[in-house]
């Protein structure tokens, strides 16, 4: 009930316009119940004596006298305008529950893609890809169905029964007690099953979700998967999870027509004895045969919309499991927040101090554990060690994606968690192995950086990177030019240039680095490593890598292991400790230590 509370609240801006949609359908509700009166007037007033030559009745207080055929006409042209003017009633209730439906939508999906972006990065390691979309997608609407469609069927089928039980009651109240004795038996039987089939819904849905990611992985991964040959594997996966699915559907089926069939038995019995003790009674002369027609009529008219309502209320059912992976949604708050005091960041000199911090991903698997180091401003710092000993990790805290869970990081004296978001991320800039380019033209990828940069600076930062010359020579369109989902129509080294181009324009004091130059050949690395140089001047340069060559003119190099910091010092003064780092150097140089040193020199 509290879901469906909160699913109410999105049609309250909408709520005249809804209100008179309601109207409008209770409108078209009453004029249903018209035709069973008009069947009894038909049957018992004008066929009941066929001889006559003269008929006379009483029509809103006026005294009217047709033939018989006359009146048969009357009524026929009563009934087409009756109809025509229902129908175009129906046509503005219509337009307007859709409008209001369709911004409900909007109004569903805009909160919850907001909310999506201001989630921490910790959300997006949780849920998988398939899993959100789905939310997005398919529980939204099945929430916005509920709040207008549902709704309408519910308020026509409730005023539909309250008005033909009234009619029915006032016509015969012993006739219409039969009638309602089958109601128990109807809602033991929906009680029965509703509750397997909201397990049910509640599985489909989540499996709905991984076979979405699977999806969404063998189409964005689509070279990995055809270079591997692993496209019988990743149908092999999808059918899986598809037949499972199928499974389920089919006994969700199996338990909805049960349902239906035991429900329609009940009512069908219920007809029956309603037919036989009506014909009893027109026998004993206490109904009318027309009379008899139109309460068969209204039978129908009851029976319908109460197992109408059942459906629905299986429909609301199905709905509720959406609502609870919607709002869970809702309800995430980001494990990295503002504070209500939090201060604008002024512009950084660039001076960094990690004091004593630790971080876990999870309590019992700790990442990072008494880190301290102080980095002075234009310094370059790099992070060189085994995968996993946590130097990612500490990018990840500079650029507060996530918050330390013990210790205090500090940008020119100034706690990362006592200063706005915004004002800390503007001042800093990632450059990734795998940059991630957006589907749209190379300046709108450029321009991502500072959306208020103008063509010249695009340019400009185009050039500092050593992207402009191919993006004007082997590039149709020049700037203009498309780079297709994630930029697959772009090379390794283009893409790599664009973002570091993306990164100039931004004009950042803190710069990230993880991995930038490597899986790329000499040609693109050699213009790269000059593109980032230019790109690290006067700027605190943080340098994740794995190939020491890129790094040996590194102010500080933090050797890390196991989550703490092993060794720390130059390129020389490291290949003199004679430690890991100078192990990793010789390994990857193979050639001793001092000849290095010698070549430096």
């Amino acid at each position: 009930m509290k879901e469906f509370l909160r699913i109410l609240k999105y049609a309250r801006p909408y709520l005249p316009r809804l209100l008179f949609g309601f109207f409008l359908i209770l409108i078209i509700a009453q004029s249903q119940l018209v035709m069973p009166l008009v069947q009894r007037f038909v049957i018992d007033d004008i066929l009941s004596d066929v001889r006559a030559t003269e008929l006379t009745h009483s029509v809103f207080g006026y005294e009217l006298t047709y033939s018989p055929t006359h009146w048969l006409v009357v009524i026929l042209s009563t009934i087409v305008i009756f109809n025509g003017l229902v129908g175009l009633i129906s046509y503005v209730r219509t337009i307007i529950m859709e409008w209001v439906s369709q911004r409900i939508l909007f109004d569903m999906r805009n909160q919850v893609f907001s909310h999506l972006q201001n989630l921490s990065m910790r959300f997006y390691d949780v849920q998988g890809t398939g899993q959100i979309l789905s939310r997005v997608k398919e529980d939204v609407s099945s929430l916005r169905s509920l709040v207008t469609d549902t709704s309408i069927d519910i308020l026509t089928d409730v005023m539909m029964f309250v008005t033909v039980v009234s009619i029915m009651f006032w016509w015969s109240w012993k006739l219409t007690l039969i009638s309602l004795l089958i109601l128990p038996l109807v809602a033991g039987n929906y009680l029965f099953f509703i509750g397997r089939l909201r397990i049910l819904w509640r599985h489909l849905r989540h499996r709905w979700a991984d076979i979405s990611t699977e999806l969404y992985e063998s189409v964005a991964g689509a070279k990995v998967v055809k270079a591997f040959h692993r496209e019988n594997y990743q149908k092999r996966r999808v059918f899986h999870g598809m037949r499972q699915t199928l499974a389920w559907q089919i006994e969700i089926a199996k338990h909805r027509t049960a349902m239906g069939r035991i429900s329609g038995f009940f009512q069908s019995f219920g007809t029956t004895i309603v037919l036989c003790y009506g014909g009893y009674l027109v026998i004993q002369g206490e109904f009318t045969v027309g009379t008899l027609v139109a309460y068969y009529q209204y039978l129908g008219r009851l029976y319908g919309p109460m197992m109408k309502l059942i459906n629905i209320n299986t429909t609301i059912q199905e709905a509720m499991v959406s609502a609870e992976r919607v709002f869970g949604l809702l309800d995430s708050q980001p494990t990295v927040d503002e504070v209500t005091d939090a201060i604008e960041l002024p512009k950084v000199h660039g001076y960094v101090r990690f004091e004593n911090v630790a971080f876990h991903y999870e309590p019992e698997n700790p990442v990072l554990h008494n880190i301290s180091f102080d980095v002075k401003p234009d310094m370059m710092v790099a992070l060189v060690g085994p995968s996993g000993c946590g130097k990612s990790t500490i990018a990840n805290l500079i650029a507060r994606f996530y918050d330390p869970t013990k210790g205090a990081i500090y940008i020119d004296d100034h706690d990362l968690r006592q200063i706005t978001l915004k004002s800390l991320r503007n001042q800093i800039g990632i450059v990734l192995q795998d940059n991630f380019l957006f589907q749209g033209s190379v300046a709108e990828n450029i321009q991502f950086g500072r959306l208020d940069a103008t063509e010249t600076e695009i340019v400009e930062a185009s050039l500092a990177a050593n992207a402009h010359q191919f993006v004007v020579e082997e590039l149709q369109g020049g700037y203009e030019a498309e780079v297709g989902e994630r930029g697959m129509r772009l090379s390794g080294g283009q893409k790599q240039r664009i973002s570091i181009a993306r990164t100039i324009l931004r004009n950042p004091r803190i710069l990230i680095l993880d991995e930038a130059t490597s899986d790329l050949d000499s040609e693109s690395e050699s213009l790269i490593q000059e593109a980032l140089d230019r790109l690290m001047t006067g700027r605190t340069t943080f340098v994740i890598a794995h190939r020491l060559s890129t790094i040996l003119k590194a102010d500080i190099i933090l050797v890390m292991k196991d989550g703490g910091i092993l060794e720390k010092g130059t390129h020389e003064e490291l290949l003199e400790l004679d430690g890991l780092y100078a192990s990793m150097y010789q390994k990857q140089f193979k050639t001793k230590p001092e000849n290095n040193i010698d070549w430096l020199n």
